[in-house]
Parts: C-alpha cells; sequence; structure tokens
C-alpha cells in the first residue's frame, strides 16, 4: 500500500532571513508549531497532530504590538484528510503570558485517497479574529507520498511558505521604513488604524502615504485589499473628538478609492463639513455614529453633494448628527444637501439634530433639478426646519423614512415639497410608506405656488402615509393660479393632529387635483378648537384674510374614515368645504362614499360652501328626522334625509345657502308628513315657484332630489311619488 511520509516544517513567526536581525526587540511573543505522532501512515489510518503555541520571554523585548499574546488559529488541511476527532477548532485561541506559557490542541484524522503531496498550514491572528480578518501563516506540517522507501525528516528548522513567497513579519510602518523588512516579499503592519497585509510590488512608483504604500528604501510595499479602502487606514479616527473632515476630503478627492468603509467607531467620527465627489460608494459599519462639530456657517452642510453623479451611502443602524443647540438662528445647515445631482442612492441612515433639514434635493447652477434619487430606510429627528425638503427633482423615490420631532423654524414639517423657483421641477416623486411624528409643522406640507401659471407638470405620488401628533397630518398650502399635473395620496392615517388631519388652504380650483384615497383620520383637533368650520378633521378652504384665486378647491376625497375614540370628543365636523373669506365657492370637489364617521355629533359631519359633488353609497352622511325638525345650512349637509323612526309630522328648513350647493335627496320612508321649507327668499320650482312655499308628502316611496340652481331657487332633479306644494 502507497503510505505517506509526514515531514515536519515549522515556521516561526517572525524570525528574519537575515540573522542579525534576530537579535532585534521586535518578535512575537508566542512560537507556534505543528507535529504529528505519526511518520508513516496508509490510507484511512487514523493519526494525530499535535499544535503548541508558548510565550516567548525575552529580556528587553517590546512586542510588536498590543495584545500579540492573545491569538486565534486555523488550519488548512490537504486535500483528502478527513479530521475525525481531537480538541482543534478553527478559531480557537487563548492568551498566553509568564504564568501561563503555553498551550497544545490535538487535531486527529486520516486520509481518505491518496493525495501526492502536500502541507497541513497553521495560521494566526488576532484574538477577536473572524471569517473576514486577515490570518498569517506561522507553521507547516509537509509530506510527500512513497512507494516503500524510508524518507528522512526534514530540517525541522526550514520554512515552506505556500501561497504566499516568503515569510511574513508583523512590523509597524517605521519599522518597515527603517528596513527591517529585508527582502520579505509581504509583511502584515501592525499601528493601529493601519492594520493589514502589504506585499513588495516591483512596479509600483506610488508614493509613500502610510495607507495604501510604504516605503522601504528602493522597494514599495503596497496594501493588499479587496477594492474597499478603510477610512481608519487614513487617518480618521472614531474617538469622538477629532475633527476629520480634512482627512476625509482628501480620501474623497481621490479618484483612486471608489469604494469608502467606515467601521464602527469606538465612540464617533465627527466632521464639520465633507464634498462628495462623483462616482462614490460609502458602506458604515452597522450602528456607525457620526457627529458634527456643531460650527457649520448659515449655508453650509455636513454632507454636500452639488452637481455630482453615481453616489451610494448605505448603512444598518447609522446616526449622523449635528448639534442643533448650537444653531439658534438660519435654516440651511442640513446634514445631506443633494443640490443638481444624478444617481444617488443613501440607504439606512439617519440625518438629525441639525442647523437646517436632515435631506435636502434640490438643484445645482447647471442642472436645475436632482435626477434618480434613491433615498431607503432613512430617517430624521429633531432638525430644525424640515426632516426633508423636496425642492425640485425627476425620478425621486423616498421608501419607508420616518420624519420625527421637527422644530425650530418654519414650516417645521416631516416633508415639505416645495419649489422656490418657476424653472424647477416636480416630476415623478413617489414616497412610500412614510411615517412622520410630533413635527411642529405638517407631517407632510406641499407648497405649489411657485408653479402658478406656468408650463410646470407636477407628478407626485406619496402612499400609506402615517402621521402622529404633528400640527396637520398633511398640509396643502396657497396656489393663487393654475398648474397642470396630480399630486395623489393613498391610504394615509393621520391621527392625533394638533389641527386637523388634512388642511388644505387657499389652493385654486385650477391647480393640479389633488386626490386622496382610503385616508383614516383618528382623534384630530387635539388643540380643542371649537369651530365647526376649524375644528373639522378634513379641512378645504379658504381663511376670512387670505388673497387668491376666484375660487378654491380642485380636492377629491375618496372613501375616507373619520374617527373620534375619546371621551371628550374634540372633531367638530368631518369635512368642511368653505370659502371663509365668502370671494366665491368652493370648486371641482368631491367627497365620495365615506366608509365611517364615528364618535362624531351627526348634525356636524360635512359643511359645505360651494360646488362639491357628494356620493354616500353607505349612508354615512345621511339623517333620520327621527322626532326631530332638521335645520339645513352650510354646516349642516346631509346627501340622504329620511323620517324612517319619526312618529309625527317632521319638517327640512332649508336656509338661503348659496348657489350650487350640493343636491339633498329627501325620502319618505314612515306614513308621516315630511315638509321641505325654503328660506323666504326662495323657491322649489318648478312644483311650488312661488317664494317661501314649502311642499310636501306623507306618502312612503315618495322622494325627491333638490339642487339650489340659482340664488334663489331649488330646482327639482328627480321625484318619486307624490309631492304637493302648499296651497
Amino acid at each position: 500500500m502507497k503510505a505517506f511520509y509526514l515531514i515536519l516544517v515549522c515556521s516561526v513567526l517572525y524570525l528574519s532571513q537575515n540573522p542579525s536581525y534576530c537579535n532585534e526587540p521586535m518578535v512575537d511573543p508566542i512560537k507556534f508549531t505543528i507535529t504529528s505522532n505519526s511518520t508513516s501512515i496508509g490510507l484511512d489510518q487514523e493519526f494525530e497532530l499535535i499544535i503548541t503555541a508558548r510565550y516567548i520571554s525575552l529580556p528587553n523585548s517590546v512586542f510588536v504590538f498590543e495584545g500579540s499574546n492573545s491569538f486565534r488559529l486555523k488550519v488548512i488541511t490537504p486535500d483528502g484528510f478527513e479530521q475525525t476527532g481531537g480538541n482543534f477548532r478553527d478559531f480557537v485561541g487563548t492568551e498566553l503570558s509568564a504564568s501561563k506559557p503555553s498551550e497544545s490542541y490535538t487535531l486527529r484524522g486520516k486520509f481518505t485517497r491518496p493525495n501526492e503531496a502536500g502541507s497541513f498550514q497553521l495560521l494566526r491572528s488576532h484574538k477577536a479574529a473572524t471569517n473576514s480578518s486577515t490570518f498569517v501563516q506561522v507553521a507547516t506540517l509537509s509530506f510527500n507520498s512513497y512507494n516503500g522507501e524510508q524518507v528522512n525528516q526534514k530540517d525541522a528548522g526550514a520554512r515552506i511558505m505556500l501561497n504566499i513567497p516568503g515569510y511574513i513579519p508583523y512590523l509597524n510602518i517605521a519599522q518597515l521604513r527603517s528596513g527591517f523588512a529585508d527582502t520579505a516579499r509581504s509583511v502584515f503592519i501592525t499601528d493601529e488604524g493601519k492594520f493589514g497585509l502589504f506585499r513588495y510590488n516591483s512596479e509600483s512608483t506610488e508614493a509613500d502615504d502610510a495607507s495604501m504604500t510604504i516605503v522601504n528604501g528602493s522597494r514599495r510595499y503596497e496594501r493588499v485589499y479587496n477594492g474597499v479602502v478603510n477610512v481608519e487606514w487614513f487617518g480618521v479616527k472614531g474617538d469622538g473628538l477629532t475633527d476629520n473632515s480634512a482627512n476625509i476630503q482628501t480620501l474623497l478627492n481621490n479618484a483612486r478609492f471608489p469604494n469608502i468603509y467606515f467601521p464602527k467607531p469606538k465612540v464617533s467620527y465627527r466632521w464639520k463639513s465633507i464634498i462628495m465627489r462623483s462616482n462614490k460608494n460609502i458602506l458604515f459599519e452597522e450602528g456607525t455614529l457620526v457627529e458634527g462639530m456643531g460650527t457649520l456657517a448659515n449655508s453650509e452642510k455636513m454632507i454636500l453633494m452639488y452637481q455630482v453623479k453615481n453616489i451610494t451611502i448605505k448603512g444598518i443602524n447609522v446616526t449622523i448628527k449635528d448639534n442643533k443647540a448650537n444653531y439658534t438662528s438660519g435654516e440651511h445647515r442640513h446634514i445631506f444637501s443633494l443640490e443638481g445631482v444624478t444617481n444617488v442612492m443613501i440607504e439606512g441612515i439617519a440625518a438629525n439634530d441639525s442647523g437646517g433639514d436632515g435631506y435636502y434635493i434640490g438643484i445645482g447652477a447647471e442642472q436645475r433639478y436632482s435626477e434618480n434619487v434613491r433615498l431607503t430606510n432613512i430617517s430624521a429627528d429633531n432638525n430644525r426646519r424640515q426632516g426633508m425638503s423636496i425642492i425640485s427633482g425627476k425620478n425621486i423615490v423616498v421608501t419607508n423614512p420616518i420624519l420625527t420631532n421637527t422644530k425650530g423654524t418654519n414650516p417645521a414639517a416631516g416633508i415639505d415639497i416645495e419649489p422656490n423657483a418657476a424653472d424647477e421641477i416636480l416630476e415623478d416623486i413617489r414616497i412610500i410608506n412614510p411615517v412622520t411624528r410630533n413635527n411642529a409643522g405638517a407631517g407632510i406640507t406641499i407648497n405649489l405656488q411657485t408653479f402658478s401659471n406656468t408650463n410646470r407638470v407636477v407628478n407626485i405620488h406619496i402612499s400609506n402615509h402615517t402621521d402622529d401628533g404633528s400640527f396637520y397630518g398633511m398640509a396643502f398650502n396657497t396656489v393663487t393660479g393654475s398648474i397642470a399635473g396630480s399630486v395623489l395620496i393613498d391610504n394615509p392615517v393621520w391621527k392625533n393632529s394638533i389641527w386637523n388631519g388634512l388642511n388644505v388652504r387657499n389652493y385654486s380650483a385650477t391647480a393640479c387635483p389633488i386626490e386622496i384615497r382610503s385616508p383614516n383620520v383618528i382623534n384630530s383637533n387635539t388643540i380643542g378648537n371649537t369651530s365647526v368650520y376649524l375644528g373639522a378633521a378634513i379641512l378645504i378652504y379658504r381663511a376670512a384674510n387670505d388673497v387668491g384665486a376666484p375660487n378654491v378647491g380642485n380636492v377629491h376625497i375618496f372613501n375616507p374614515k373619520v374617527q373620534d375614540n375619546r371621551t371628550t370628543k374634540l372633531i367638530t365636523s368631518a369635512f368642511v368645504f368653505q370659502d371663509l373669506s365668502e370671494v366665491g365657492p368652493v370648486k371641482n370637489c368631491s367627497l365620495i362614499d365615506p366608509i365611517s364617521l364615528t364618535g362624531l355629533d351627526d348634525g356636524k359631519y360635512v359643511a359645505v360652501f360651494g360646488d362639491v359633488a357628494i356620493s354616500d353609497i353607505y349612508g354615512k352622511i345621511s339623517k333620520d328626522l327621527g322626532p326631530w325638525h332638521l335645520l339645513m345650512t352650510y354646516s349642516t349637509y346631509k346627501s340622504v334625509i329620511h323620517n324612517a323612526t319619526a312618529t309625527a309630522p317632521r319638517s327640512l328648513t332649508l336656509l338661503n345657502v348659496m348657489s350650487e350647493f350640493p343636491e339633498i335627496r329627501i325620502e319618505v320612508r314612515a306614513a308621516q308628513e315630511v315638509k321641505i321649507i325654503p328660506d323666504p327668499a326662495n323657491s322649489i320650482v318648478p312644483l311650488a315657484p312661488e317664494l317661501g312655499k314649502y311642499i310636501s308628502s306623507n306618502v312612503v316611496g315618495s322622494s325627491i332630489v333638490l339642487k339650489k340652481n340659482t340664488a334663489t331657487s331649488w330646482f327639482i332633479k328627480e321625484m318619486q311619488g307624490k309631492w304637493v306644494a302648499q296651497p
């Protein structure tokens, strides 16, 4: 049977090829060996390897780096070897000292198929090593196969290094520069923050930067890395004190390094301001904290991206924050400022405590918009002006943002979408699953005034917005002219708003339509405004002193829910469409099929002053006269009025509302008279054309639909059954 002759070849971690170096005080304090209890074995014959680590105590020696007397080990086994036992496992290790001078491990196994030659390689790394750490070879056990002839054991002091030619000494940068590396092909640098493997490159002409290239006389050693550079290699410190702005900027300015990594710091990285360059990818280790210096000038940004492209910044649970308390004036000291950029992605980053916005997306001098921007799983807390501002952009997608506790200067919103000039752009703006909380302004505010009467086409889509406790859940501000495009809000939940869940103020009826689909307003008006109009869950209005377009409106509410589940009810109306300045009626609005209205006074579901299309297939804004007579005016609109539970005649009095008041339907469901009485200055045509004359019916199944067509007349749009006019 062919046998395998095992030849022990041990290499100590630091022994120079130049014997004179053996007296230098730059040794690894541990010597590693790997030996065997067998010299000749056959297939499937079990044998044992002994791995020994011995602490070296040498007088006047200084070990190369702190903690080097601790280790973790791995063994690379040859093809065909199968471990069967022993107490060795990858990453086993300990700490040795004068009081604990050695440690041994055993590895039992066998060869299951022939192998002509090879070696067991013992690799060593630091005490916290993982699979991503650098390991260096510290000992080998080689073997050859033979056919019955004895092979003498080779010199145990010789070195066989596989894959990496030459030995790998552990050195600091100063030692390497002084020439200690001798003719080593590779060295392991041990300076704090500079750890890593460097390899001799005879063709290199790079200057010594102590980060990627170290020069030893005429020899240049270049860092071995996977294309991602660690900021610590460039002197960036995570001590919570050092201003790293200059070092980081130098790294960003170097086009050689597109991929940059920030490991989690001991405390935090700090910088005042940095300017991003194109074609950069930054990755932060999970849990990284970055702190500003709190000294930004009024328009200075912590991270500025100006007319750059192809940038990615990612992390998990990463926080970048400034010192908001230092900024008692101004509003432009943003954490991230994206100005005229293209192809930017930011993911997993919190931008907090700024003197301006957490995130700002706007214009450059040449490109008047930012394009193809993706913000994913980001957040912004306790910023002075905005959690996020979107000023000008194309194809902006914000997914799962959390914007909270904005306070300091207006608008103080979670998200503010607001162009500054008529030449800016808001096209294909998508915000998905935003969460806003406790903002002094609105959770989301949209102000399109600068696009009034321009050729701009707005396209904004916000889905699944949740706000809790902001001043408004969502707000739209003054627009005085026409705008093309659309704003679509899907499935929002606005709860505990200080004022309205939705507030649309002084918004032109000719501006782009606002569609609100399936909104749910819960416990709004926590401030307790007692106005029937202003205390509404959803308020579309013009204030008494507002100046704007002839008519406000173009807001469409589909399938809303409104809830007030507090002991003391504070919502004064579910829906209000009202021009309190009385300039003109609200125009081009819809209220389509409310799904539920709970906990509200049913006499104040809808207040309407204008042309509002109202549909109520679920009967949520209907009224049973029951034991009451009903007075209908702007603040007490009902879509359907009936007498199903009435036990005596009942009346509906129609006050002198404006023309184009929404149509109402009156039904006789019980055999009791229902009398419809117009204001003395109004008539019901054609049945009762004289002013002030009422009509009535007591015939079950009778119904009538009325619409205020002129200032003085209600028009009968539809009539069934028997209705008679006052004699």
